[in-house]
């Protein structure tokens, strides 16, 4: 993991370009505008699902690729014997194909599961 922190800005924006990344405020709230939305270990539906979000839970938006959002810093994935304890259905496995490096992961959601303003309520 990079810490950006310590990073110069041009640097940032030469990694960020590398990666695939954008970086987002930490300050960007975001509403969660879907009832099927789930926290993944990475960018991609091969992740492990740690959880789902509830309809108009709010959450801060850390960086954006490829249409995901990362929701969360990075955390402990609970690793023992070589799997997470935190997956609850997927891949579980403790492997940076599943998001989880050096033991630790951060949540993921499809960005289109996102929304600007608060939803209206539904029906």
């Amino acid at each position: 993991m990079i810490d950006l922190k310590f990073v110069s800005g041009c640097a940032v924006g030469m990694l960020l370009a590398v990666v695939g990344a954008t970086p987002v405020n930490a300050e960007s709230r975001m509403w969660i505008d879907s009832a099927a939305s789930k926290r993944r270990t990475c960018p991609s539906f091969e992740c492990g699902i740690i959880g789902r979000f509830f309809f108009r839970e709010t959450v801060v938006v850390y960086e954006t690729a490829d249409g995901w959002s990362r929701v969360s810093q990075y955390y402990s994935a609970g690793c023992s014997d070589g799997r997470s304890a935190f997956v609850d259905s997927g891949r579980d496995d403790c492997a940076e194909s599943n998001g989880i490096r050096n033991g630790e992961f951060a949540e993921w959601v499809r960005s289109d599961f996102l929304a600007a303003t608060r939803p209206d309520n539904p029906g």
